[in-house]
């Protein structure tokens, strides 16, 4: 058998006048060749070191923003991009007036758990229907609403410039719920304007307690449906702040995180401008859908499941679209 531990070779052996076996020697490194290794190897180093300068800031830059990026919710749209509406609700209907458009709505609610409340209203015509139109519901993050109103206000009064920086630093920090700006650091600085529109958009939670301190408004917990739809009819007709601050408003109330409810009722490319809330228990979606005849849309609930829900708010937005654009 071949002793593979032995790795030597006969050459490597020569014989000497005692008959004693010597390992040959191999021929020195020179100085000459051991300096330009270590050139090369620190040439290497340098190399390496200069791109991991070069790369290292930006790769966090990225993995940052990855970090604090808030989830967008994006669904595909066959509800609101079907043609046909008895497809989408599951059962043959033919919705012409306001009246067949409600039966159809308290149908696909009749056997689903908790409270639902619905406010449809024509912009151009007044014309419209509710359900459960006097109930009180809990607003969820709809809430933000009125204090955005009051902050568009001040800013048309003078009294809060948009463009003020504010530092942030531990002690705003809120943990619960929505946003990205939990995630900063102390000293992150931001604008006023910033800050409404993140509470705006993506519904933060944090910034919405720093506008409530700055507007000194208080968040409300509860409102009638009539009085959250009426909101939005203000906003549209101008009656409570000025053009300029409402398409503001509205820009920030567009392409939210959060598209899965009147939006996803309502054909692709349809503006929806919407603030959306939830609790547990409560799915909530009120705003303004502008198709050629724009109408007020306000969907709210309570006690209910939330996956039920999820389900049905989109038919239900689909159903109104079917009656209001017809």
């Amino acid at each position: 058998m071949v002793d593979k531990t032995r790795n030597f070779k006969e050459k490597d052996f020569v014989d000497s006048d005692d008959s004693e076996r010597q390992i040959k020697r191999r021929k020195r490194k020179t100085i000459g060749d051991e300096g330009s290794r270590k050139q090369v190897a620190i040439g290497l180093v340098a190399t390496l070191v200069l791109g991991l300068m070069f790369y290292l800031p930006v790769e966090f830059k990225n993995w940052w923003q990855k970090f604090n990026q808030v989830e967008t919710i994006t669904i595909l749209k066959p509800v609101g991009d079907s043609k046909d509406v008895s497809e989408v609700i599951g059962f043959k209907v033919v919705i012409r007036e306001k009246q067949d458009a409600k039966l159809v709505i308290e149908e696909l609610l009749k056997d689903l758990a908790g409270n639902y409340g619905v406010w449809v209203e024509d912009l151009d015509s007044g014309e419209g229907f509710s359900i459960n139109d006097s109930k009180v519901f809990e607003m969820a993050s709809l809430n933000k609403l009125p204090v955005l109103i009051e902050y568009y206000k001040q800013v048309d009064g003078g009294k809060i410039d948009p463009e003020k920086v504010y530092i942030l630093s531990e002690k705003d920090r809120w943990v619960y719920g929505t946003g990205s700006m939990q995630n900063q650091p102390a000293g992150t600085e931001y604008s006023y304007q910033e800050v409404a529109e993140l509470t705006a958009n993506i519904s933060d939670n944090m910034g919405v307690q720093l506008l409530s301190k700055w507007v000194n408004k208080e968040l409300v917990d509860e409102m009638a449906l009539d009085k959250v739809a009426n909101l939005f009819k203000d906003l549209y007709n101008d009656k409570l702040i000025s053009k300029e601050s409402k398409e503001k408003l509205f820009d920030s109330l567009t392409d939210t995180v959060n598209e899965d409810r009147i939006t996803a009722g309502v054909p692709s490319g349809v503006r929806v401008v919407h603030k959306f809330g939830n609790e547990a228990g409560v799915v909530n979606d009120c705003g303004i859908v502008y198709s050629d005849k724009p109408y007020v849309i306000c969907l709210m609930s309570s006690e209910v499941s939330d996956g039920q829900a999820e389900d049905v708010l989109p038919k239900i937005s689909r159903v109104v679209w079917e009656w209001a654009s017809r």
